[in-house]
């Protein structure tokens, strides 16, 4: 296998509880997505909290300054969606950070709710105090978008990246060990229209899509790295948690 000359990419891994990625039993979102703007990124349809409601927040380890810059940039999607977060050292918290282990990842919503407490919902694994600031904000506010419900853009169904699956399978095998089966989850994954709430517009600018190297796909097609929330992003989640 030849190596390919890329930059290491910071990837966020889908989680989901064990035969749960999708329950319809779950209540669906209020919203209808017939009357949302056509600026949205994609969003589980059965994994949606209620609309103003608190979400407790604990979390489980790190000095206090790095929680600080946690809650922070965590509390952004809140000047968007009418939703609460509290954070504080609450027994049965909806989401608990870890900042042990390694790599980056969140359940999905409420599936937040089927963790048995103290196990992390979330992991910024390697987070110190010394991490950049733009890396923390990137990273934060991608893994609360999933804490809301948000799924990653790239999975949306309005999109089919021109991938260059060969490159893709050696890229990842390469970089993190990756086979086949976990790559086709991980990066090739696309949600039914079923799934999710979704438009035909796609948005690259949004903080839930990772960049996509144009030496991994056909033809000339890339994305850039994100690091904050996109306009469309903010149109989006305030219409799926409205005030």
């Amino acid at each position: 296998m030849n190596e390919i000359p890329l930059p290491e990419l910071s990837i966020c891994i889908d989680g989901y509880l064990k035969g749960t990625e999708f329950d319809e039993k779950e209540v669906p979102s209020p919203a209808d997505p017939r009357s949302t703007s056509r600026e949205e990124l994609a969003l589980a349809k059965y994994k949606l909290w209620e609309p103003g409601q608190l979400l407790r927040i604990r979390i489980l380890d790190g000095d206090k300054a790095l929680q600080d810059r946690v809650e922070q940039q965590a509390s952004k999607w809140l000047e968007f969606a009418n939703l609460k977060f509290e954070f504080g050292n609450f027994p049965g918290a909806e989401i608990r950070v870890t900042f042990k282990g390694s790599g980056y990842c969140s359940l999905v919503g409420t599936d937040a709710k089927r963790c048995p407490d103290p196990q992390p919902t979330m992991t910024l694994g390697g987070f110190t105090i010394n991490t950049d600031l733009v890396e923390i904000r990137r990273v934060v506010i991608h893994e609360f978008g999933h804490a809301i419900g948000c799924v990653h853009e790239q999975s949306s169904p309005s999109i089919d990246i021109p991938w260059d699956k060969e490159k893709v399978y050696q890229y990842y095998e390469f970089l993190i060990g990756w086979d086949k089966a976990k790559v086709d989850h991980n990066v090739f994954k696309r949600y039914e229209k079923s799934e999710v709430h979704f438009t035909p517009q796609h948005d690259p600018k949004s903080i839930m899509q990772y960049p996509v190297p144009n030496e991994l796909t056909n033809g000339d097609f890339e994305i850039g790295w994100n690091t904050d929330l996109s306009e469309m992003d903010k149109i989006f989640i305030a219409k799926m948690y409205p005030k």
